[in-house]
């Protein structure tokens, strides 16, 4: 049965720089230690071993048989983890472009983003406000990608509901009532199309907007959660996106109905890029951060 035992490392990297030197002098000086050290080191790997590597013929240094097998298979080693080695350190040295929404970005992520860097301080990122995977290496997106050449995981589902500045939200009591206020909502220009809306909202809560119901459509999500911090109305929001908002009093929930209506985050990335060392930690973080 073999052994799990490994050579000591020191004494396997003395025996490639004397077998490559063929000397125990010039190996001693390239490492910087005392022949004697040099001695010790091969002495000790040949003990461990049970086996001569080294023989002196004519007061010149060569390797037996078993050093000459040996030799070989040592250096392909320490290449191996000199390859590794290299591939990490690029690996964290490189920034990590992710494509973000730019309200996840300026809501949830960049706030958080201090804990990332508090685990991992040799890792940079760049977060690109709506980019995509064309420009990044990986995409946080609410929406999920079926194409065999990129991972696609979950990494945070979140309720959806109405949230309005905390004086109006003390001022409703029921669902009804939010028919007789504006109803803060993102224009409708098909790429929030897939997201819960108010109709689906209000369908969910047995309520059909009559006559005197006031849509008021804006440019994007953040400028309706900030409509909805200015009193201007309510917005239907993502619990995700509102948290600090909610615990600064900036916002507040008037009502905690039941609803099915959530909103799933995506981080997608090239499978080519799935052993990525820098790739797993913020995958792992994120979520972390999500479960949260």
């Amino acid at each position: 049965m073999a052994s799990n035992r490994l050579p000591p490392l020191n004494a396997l990297r003395v025996f490639e720089v004397a077998a490559e030197l063929q000397s125990f002098t010039k190996a001693a000086e390239a490492l910087h230690v005392t022949n004697a050290a040099v001695s010790h080191q091969v002495r000790q790997l040949e003990d461990f071993l049970g086996l001569a590597l080294f023989e002196r013929r004519n007061n010149r240094l060569r390797l037996t048989p078993a050093g000459e097998h040996y030799l070989p298979r040592i250096r392909d080693a320490f290449l191996a983890i000199r390859q590794a080695t290299d591939l990490l350190r690029q690996d964290q040295a490189q920034a990590l472009r992710i494509a973000v929404p730019a309200v996840l970005a300026a809501k949830w992520l960049v706030p958080r983003l201090y804990r990332f860097f508090t685990r991992h301080p040799e890792q940079r990122l760049e977060i690109v406000a709506d980019g995509s995977l064309q420009d990044c290496e990986l995409a946080l997106s609410d929406r999920q990608l079926s194409d065999p050449h990129f991972g696609c995981e979950r990494i945070a589902s979140t309720c959806v509901s109405p949230v309005c500045q905390p004086a109006l939200a003390n001022a409703l009591s029921a669902p009804r009532e939010l028919l007789t206020h504006t109803l803060l909502t993102e224009r409708a220009d098909g790429r929030g199309s897939h997201r819960p809306n108010w109709d689906r909202w209000l369908d969910e809560a047995g309520l059909e907007p009559d006559a005197a119901t006031v849509l008021r459509e804006c440019t994007d999500t953040a400028a309706a959660l900030q409509a909805a911090i200015d009193g201007e109305g309510v917005a239907l929001a993502q619990d995700l996106l509102v948290e600090y908002d909610l615990a600064a009093g900036r916002l507040s929930h008037p009502l905690r109905t039941e609803s099915s209506l959530r909103v799933s985050y995506y981080l997608l990335y090239p499978q080519a890029q799935a052993e990525s060392v820098a790739l797993a930690n913020l995958r792992s973080w994120l979520r972390d951060e999500a479960g949260a």
